[in-house]
């Protein structure tokens, strides 16, 4: 899937349609045809013609895109598309510029023009994507130098979410082997003190290291609310902390790291937290606030059908929402996710994901946890109820799958033939040919997903509907098994 962070930083449009092209050809796993990629990407056949060419020239040493005069273009490789990625990362303007950044290379615009071999008026017009961006995460750019202005909190979320994205693509600044070796002693000493092993995303973490470790080296701090960090103090999680650095403080940037950046990565393990049935974290928090928390799922549960939730599963629940509640108090910017996975469950949890928004627009929660984001966090709640649902109900009956497909009657017949080879285990298949497809009868026959090869907007149905291409394709087959295991239950 293409990376989203990744093309908002592409200033070069001819560059980004390139990169969509060659995506778009290795995503078909079959050949695809000049008409077919113009058509999906609306641009025209002959600017369609002058980029393959362009591509093909990018790699003068290999053929990369094999030619089937009778059925279109084809890529074998997924290397040459990350290639051609990792080609135009190192010579895009504006990473070189967010890099620079990062290492604290004060140039004017006129310097950077000068070095990027562009012009000034043409560095200011990329410059609006970066802005852009930037206001996504509550920043601005400075001119003179260039530089990102706004709240520290921000600055590091936007240069850990920049790296952190990069990472598969680019080779701008990786955490260094110090910095993974630093980590390692951290999570040992970490181990060690609790005697227990902790539950966190390691690779996330080594990016939240390398972007704190060298904004502290270059004296940014961050400001902690006084309250805030009266109560975190308390903590047994920051006093565990507090251990772990003074064990490690000779190999450490700074001589002493001020009580608001004590606080601040105490929070930030919040982040990287690692949520299981037998392992969840969470801190203080008022009487108020844990109120409303549990006041909002036991609503939310009723309204989503569910009856009894096992005690384990509401724990992380509660977990996710009050972690939420004291990392916003940071920034909100924490309840963002990555745009792909947002796109994912909101199109392949429909139902589920508008309930849930649905109901966090309509509570206090919304006000009492600080929920700016309210689709991200519907998207983590969705997936939370997801594997909830699977763990509770996927082995306990068969999941139903109803095909309603049109046509003329051989062609029915043949998709009939093509229905019964499609045989998954513990999966119930029906076609349905002579009934209109209600919520009434999804009801009454229990139907998880319903596959249809025609558009019909006349009843909104409250479960998972694919729609096939009119000759279902083998993608078609392919999305409809990804359907089947990463649906919703409820």
């Amino acid at each position: 899937m293409m990376n989203h962070f990744f093309l908002q930083l592409i200033a070069e449009k001819k560059v980004r349609r390139q990169i969509k092209v060659l995506q778009k050809i290795y995503d078909a796993k079959f050949p695809i045809t000049v008409d077919e990629i113009a058509e999906d990407l609306d641009i025209s056949k002959r600017t369609l013609s002058r980029d393959i060419k362009d591509i093909e020239h990018s790699f003068p040493e290999q053929e990369v895109l094999e030619l089937n005069t009778v059925y279109g273009y084809s890529i074998d490789h997924s290397h040459y598309v990350d290639d051609l990625i990792a080609r135009i990362s190192e010579e895009s303007p504006l990473l070189l510029i967010v890099n620079g950044v990062f290492q604290e290379e004060f140039k004017s615009i006129d310097e950077w023009a000068d070095e990027l071999f562009i012009s000034t008026s043409t560095l200011h017009r990329y410059l609006t994507y970066l802005k852009k961006l930037l206001k996504e995460f509550k920043l601005y750019l400075s001119l003179t130098p260039i530089a990102f202005l706004g709240d520290e909190v921000n600055i590091r979320h936007f240069f850990f979410n920049f790296f952190y994205s990069m990472n598969d693509i680019s080779t701008l600044s990786h955490p260094t082997e110090s910095e993974y070796e630093f980590h390692i002693k951290v999570l040992a000493e970490y181990d060690g003190i609790t005697k227990r092993s902790n539950y966190s995303q390691y690779r996330r973490g080594m990016y939240w290291l390398m972007v704190v470790n060298t904004r502290i080296k270059q004296g940014h701090f961050v400001k902690i609310n006084p309250e805030l960090k009266k109560i975190q103090k308390q903590m047994e999680t920051y006093q565990v902390l507090v251990q772990v650095v003074e064990s490690l403080l000779p190999i450490m940037v700074v001589d002493d790291l001020p009580e608001d950046e004590m606080v601040y990565i105490d929070l930030l393990t919040l982040d990287i937290f690692v949520y299981l049935e037998d392992r969840v974290t969470s801190g203080f928090h008022s009487k108020a606030e844990m109120d409303a928390v549990d006041d909002f799922l036991a609503k939310a549960f009723q309204v989503l059908g569910i009856d009894a939730i096992e005690a384990s599963d509401l724990r992380i629940f509660i977990s996710y929402f009050r972690n939420q509640i004291l990392l916003s108090k940071l920034t909100p910017l924490f309840q963002k996710n990555v745009y792909e996975v947002n796109q994912f469950i909101k199109n392949g949890h429909k139902v589920l994901f508008y309930k849930w928004v649905d109901l966090l627009q309509n509570d206090s929660i919304k006000q009492i946890a600080n929920i700016e984001y309210v689709e991200d966090v519907a998207v983590n709640l969705t997936m939370f109820t997801h594997c909830m649902a699977y763990n509770k109900h996927f082995k306990s009956r068969e999941r139903h799958i109803l095909f309603t497909f049109d046509g003329p009657n051989a062609y029915l017949n043949y998709l009939a033939t093509l229905v019964e080879k499609f045989n998954i285990k513990n999966v119930r298949i029906t076609l349905l040919t002579n009934y209109h497809v209600t919520n009434e009868l999804v009801k009454e026959r229990q139907v998880d997903v319903v596959v249809c090869n025609y558009k019909d907007d006349n009843e909104i149905l409250d479960c998972e509907v694919y729609k096939a291409e009119r000759v279902p394709t083998e993608n078609d087959w392919e999305q409809i098994r990804n359907i089947i295991f990463m649906d919703e239950i409820i």
